[in-house]
């Protein structure tokens, strides 16, 4: 139930709150003065797009606040919104800011517009001039329909079933195709994956090779230096190993005299040592060393067959692993294509029989539903003042889809001797706005909105007919919270709790306010909407 709604500069209304209570809430004031804005507010709060022009001039900022008593609260929980206390309302804030900014707000939580929106709908239901017009929309008529037949979770569960059953065809499709190019495709897959086993790739092959491609390329000039370096250790007229070997003997014969001499004398000692070894070492590498034409060509070959794989399947080792595991599963894919499309046409075969088992049984509802349904809305017709009207529902076969294989079909008359053809052919807006006030009457029971929001529902009637309709409305408010916009006396007198809307001009601005009147302010208020003020 809509508890509360508070308005600050939206539209024509600077400051305004409405407390709304169960049953029948009625809004009446003269055109123009600001009715719109009380129903533009709970569009706002429905999630409806906002605009800046919606803005009261001469502010920045436009603010709407709700207070309702219900909302879906697993789905607040899903979407991590904080929950109320128990028994306390649950607060919607909308905010519009002069700058196009736009914010929405749950429970002070902060949330988006479709999220808003997908939280209200179960809540706030609002019927309109639009609303007359869908009710000529062949879908609508089909949910109208379901929901007499209380099918809304059948279809849901068939629409998954039947997506689930194109996603079969679609996969059948892909393999079929796959299958006539198997051979084609299977060729080119074994001879990229024979190339990358030929090729035979390892893990850190190509830096070993890089390594020893780059010694074989300098080996003679290696050969040279360490010649030259090992001579100059341990040969020739003046060798380093054998000058160091005179410096010890000195440092020794010098150590007698001056004991503090004998580290330095260890240390040429050992310097003497390991020259020695280094000289060693270079002249048995350079024994060893020697430039090998052959082999370097073979490491140029075998790196270039590197390179050229890793281009052509990857860029990297790894990169050129995974495409060779994806080529084997390509070829094992490919050789078993036969059963899986065996194994996808007895799915999908199994699914359709059940898809069209399920289309049978939903028609089958539908048509029950639909004789009921007949029944309930001539008779409501009828308590609406038009007692010549016919209605039925035509449910015709249709290729199947995600709602079943039946084409619906509402068709009306509302004149004696006319035959009923479709809805939208035959209609007037005053006969539109009282069959669709008939239907959400039958239907009042199967919805789970608390608050339905109706906007001059009684535009394009007469005055015996608004009686009815007001009637009709306190009827209705039994089961569900009304709010409703009227300009007719009838309906206004069925009001359980009232609202005056009225305009006024202060300093050249107009200012909107609401009101909620007594029983003598009602008369009062009846008389001016009978022109007798």
């Amino acid at each position: 139930m809509l508890l509360s709604l508070k308005i600050q500069n939206l539209i024509l209304i600077e400051q305004a709150e409405i407390h709304f209570g169960p049953g029948l809430n009625i809004l009446t004031g003269e055109t123009g003065s600001g009715k719109s804005a009380i129903l533009t507010a709970i569009r706002l709060i429905s999630g409806e797009r906002a605009e800046t022009q919606m803005i009261r001039k001469e502010s920045l900022l436009a603010i709407v606040e709700a207070s309702l008593s219900t909302l879906d609260l697993d789905l607040l929980e899903e979407e991590g919104i904080a929950l109320p206390l128990p028994g306390m309302p649950i607060t919607i804030r909308r905010e519009i800011h002069r700058s196009g900014k736009n914010r929405c707000f749950i429970n002070d939580s902060l949330v988006n517009v479709s999220l808003l929106r997908k939280c209200v709908s179960h809540a706030i239901e609002r019927v309109d001039q639009s609303s007359s017009q869908e009710l000529c929309s062949l879908e609508e008529q089909r949910k109208m329909l379901d929901a007499t037949a209380d099918l809304g979770a059948v279809i849901t569960q068939f629409s998954q079933s039947f997506t689930e059953e194109k996603k079969f065809e679609a996969e059948l499709l892909r393999l079929t195709q796959s299958q006539e190019l198997r051979e084609r495709d299977l060729k080119w897959a074994e001879e990229d994956l024979s190339a990358i086993e030929e090729a035979d790739l390892k893990e850190g092959e190509e830096k070993t090779l890089s390594q020893q491609h780059n010694l074989l390329t300098h080996a003679q000039e290696l050969l040279e230096k360490i010649g030259t370096l090992s001579s100059t250790f341990s040969e020739g007229p003046h060798p380093l190993v054998t000058l160091l070997k005179r410096c010890q003997a000195t440092l020794e014969s010098c150590v007698r005299f001056d004991p503090k001499i004998s580290p330095i004398a260890d240390s040429v000692k050992s310097a003497a040592l390991e020259l020695e070894e280094a000289g060693r070492w270079l002249h048995s590498y350079a024994n060893r060393l020697e430039a090998d034409p052959q082999r370097l060509d073979a490491i140029e070959k075998r790196i270039g067959t590197i390179e050229a794989t890793k281009r052509r399947f990857g860029g990297s080792f790894e990169e050129v692993q995974k495409r060779r595991l994806q080529l084997k599963d390509k070829i094992d894919t490919l050789l078993s294509l036969d059963t899986q499309i065996e194994t996808v046409q007895a799915s999908l075969k199994e699914l359709q029989q059940k898809n069209l088992s399920s289309s049978l049984e939903i028609s089958k509802k539908r048509k029950a539903a639909a004789l009921f349904f007949n029944s309930q809305v001539l008779r409501e017709l009828k308590t609406l003042n038009l007692p010549h009207a016919q209605f039925s529902v035509s449910i015709d076969p249709k290729p199947l889809s995600a709602n079943g294989a039946d084409e619906i079909h509402f068709l009306f008359s509302a004149n004696p001797g006319v035959p009923p053809i479709p809805l939208e052919q035959c209609a007037s807006g005053g006969e539109l706005s009282r069959l669709l006030l008939a239907v959400k009457t039958i239907l009042s029971e199967k919805t789970s909105c608390a608050c339905l929001v109706f906007d001059e529902i009684d535009s394009n009637v007469g005055g015996q007919t608004a009686t009815i309709l007001g009637e009709k409305l306190n009827t209705l408010s039994q089961k569900r919270q009304v709010v409703c916009v009227t300009h007719f006396v009838q309906v206004a007198k069925c009001a359980m709790h009232h609202f005056l809307v009225s305009k006024s001009e202060r300093k050249g601005l107009a200012f909107t306010s609401i009101a909620k009147l007594s029983p003598a302010e009602r008369n009062q208020e009846y008389s001016r909407m009978l022109g007798c003020l």
